[in-house]
Parts: C-alpha cells; sequence; structure tokens
C-alpha cells in the first residue's frame, strides 16, 4: 500500500520527465570534434539527476504528507515570482546588461531578511548593492570580455 501518494506521484512523473529528456537529448547531433561531448550533456546529467531523486522518492518516500508550503512560504514564492516578471519586463525593456545588477540586488536584499536576521535594513540594503554590483560586473565580464558575447538589449537600447 502506498502512504505517501504525492510523493510516489511526484516521483513517477520525474522518471517520466527524466526519460523524456533522455530521448530528445539523443535525438540532438553529435559534436565534430573529438572528445567534445556536444549538446547530449548537460540535458542528460539533468536527466540522470532528476531520474535518480524521482526513484528515491517511489522508493522511500515521506512517512507523513505534510502540507506543500505554508501561508507565510506561499507569499515568498509569490514575491520572487513577481520578482522574476519583472525582470523579464526589464530585459525586454532596457536589456541584460542593466536588468542583471538590479535583479541581483533585489533578489539578495529579500533573502538577506534569512540570512542577516540581526542586521539594520540599512546594513542589509548595503551588502545587497554591493553584491549587486561586483557580481553583474563579473558576470559582464565573464560574458562580454572574456566571451566576447553580445547581451540582448532592451527597446530602450540600454
Amino acid at each position: 500500500m502506498i502512504k505517501n501518494k504525492k510523493d510516489f506521484g511526484l516521483g513517477v512523473v520525474s522518471v517520466l520527465i527524466a526519460a523524456g529528456i533522455t530521448y530528445m537529448s539523443l535525438q540532438l547531433r553529435s559534436s565534430p570534434y573529438v572528445g567534445d561531448p556536444g549538446p547530449r550533456m548537460f540535458p542528460l546529467i539533468g536527466a540522470a539527476i532528476m531520474f535518480i531523486c524521482g526513484v528515491a522518492l517511489i522508493i522511500r518516500p515521506e512517512k507523513e504528507s505534510k502540507a506543500f508550503l505554508t501561508p507565510k512560504q506561499w507569499k515568498s514564492a509569490f514575491a520572487i515570482f513577481g520578482v522574476y516578471v519583472a525582470a523579464t519586463v526589464l530585459l525586454y525593456l532596457v536589456g541584460f546588461a542593466v536588468t542583471l545588477p538590479i535583479i541581483f540586488f533585489v533578489l539578495t536584499f529579500m533573502m538577506s531578511k534569512l540570512s542577516l536576521k540581526e542586521a539594520t535594513p540599512k546594513k542589509r540594503a548595503i551588502k545587497s548593492l554591493i553584491y549587486a554590483i561586483l557580481a553583474g560586473a563579473g558576470v559582464y565580464i565573464a560574458y562580454v570580455v572574456l566571451l566576447d558575447a553580445v547581451l540582448p538589449k532592451g527597446l530602450l537600447g540600454l
């Protein structure tokens, strides 16, 4: 008898999705370069991890079913989802280089409530701002300078 149907169902769905990802990944062409894993590698690694987690849920589910999220957790999840929606809009309007530090700042500031509970909002904001500037600059340097990639520009051309 299945004790926790939610975990069992999630495990089965995870295994099926992993099988689908594996099937679709195997349809990709191999790399023409010797020793290059090609475009199949990352999807297959992700599918393997998903498969292992799915099997683990089927074999060893939680003893009892718990509430998925508390009301406070739902509120936090919707807030983060709202940030991602705002990121999409910002990417469309102002482009990648402007959006990334803004989103880094907002998400870091939101998460700092959990990690820096004793810090004042001003101190959390300063730390988040420093992180956003450094991380944004790091991503910019990695992609634009080192990889010579062209970052998407928004409607405003920034």
